[in-house]
């Protein structure tokens, strides 16, 4: 992915669609009873207002069927359901933000056959540094748009200072919630190591989360998925489809303790 796109898009959203059994529909969000809530749909400020709006104290569940999207507005939506400790429940997809800020708050987790959690990495100083890379590009780019080189500059700007201040935000939000820098696949500027995650594959623009990644990681109870996962996802058919997606199984990848530095860039 070139620096322009990166700089347009991961800055602000977080968004891998991947082809699940059922993919999300425009419900946006539903109380469908007094213990069950739905999210289904690309994650942006309209869905935030919709979770603000309907979700109520009462409910217990939550089935999530989202292709990620907008890193604030799912912090917005994370921040409702901090402490709740729901038994969330994945069908079709829990993607990019959704699985990165919203499923770490589970207090148990149903993986439905066919449906698939799906991590490409999270705002970083690792990211926040090629995107300042990226800055003679994105002028360029502006130029060609007929933006002045005052307003272009401008604009970069107001972007890298909005991104440091959602990875800020992310780090404040995963120390509260304990959540490890592996499962963020966070890299210091510098360095692509992902830290606190051992065995994670080198190839893939994003990684299919296998049981062993997901219960190291997170500390919700998960119910066993590894076996469906296997028959429905990681047959041999659909390990071509993960292939020309870009996905990779993340296999034998786990969590790690990490006792010289705190969950997402917190000392």
């Amino acid at each position: 992915m070139d620096a322009f796109l990166l700089l347009g898009g991961c800055a602000s959203s977080s968004v891998f669609t991947f082809g699940a059994d059922r993919p999300a529909d425009e419900l946006r969000c539903e109380q469908r009873s007094d213990r069950v809530f739905a999210i289904s749909g690309k994650i942006d400020d309209a869905m935030a207002a919709c979770v603000r709006a309907k979700f109520q104290p009462t409910t217990r569940e939550l089935i999530l069927n989202s292709e990620g999207g907008n890193v604030s507005a799912a912090l917005d939506i994370a921040e409702i359901l901090e402490g709740k400790r729901l038994h969330m429940v994945v069908e079709g997809q829990c993607n990019s933000s959704c699985a990165n800020y919203v499923l770490p708050l589970a207090g148990r987790i149903t993986i439905r056959p066919g449906a698939v959690a799906l991590l490409h990495g999270s705002i970083d100083p690792w990211t926040v540094e090629k995107f300042k890379r990226g800055r003679n590009e994105f002028l360029k780019l502006q130029a060609k748009a007929g933006r002045s080189e005052d307003r272009a500059v401008e604009a970069f700007d107001e972007l890298i200072a909005n991104t440091e201040a959602l990875k800020a935000r992310q780090a404040e939000f995963a120390h509260r919630n304990a959540i490890p820098p592996g499962w963020l696949l966070y890299r210091e500027a510098g360095s692509d190591r992902v830290r606190g995650l051992a065995d994670l594959p080198r190839l893939g623009r994003a990684f299919l989360v296998e049981e062993q990644m997901l219960r190291s990681c997170l500390s919700a109870t998960i119910t066993p998925y590894q076996e469906d996962l296997r028959r429905s996802v990681l047959n041999l058919p659909r390990r071509f489809l993960l292939s020309w997606a870009g996905v990779t199984p993340s296999g034998k990848a786990r969590c790690t303790p990490d006792p010289s530095e705190g969950p997402a860039g917190v000392p």
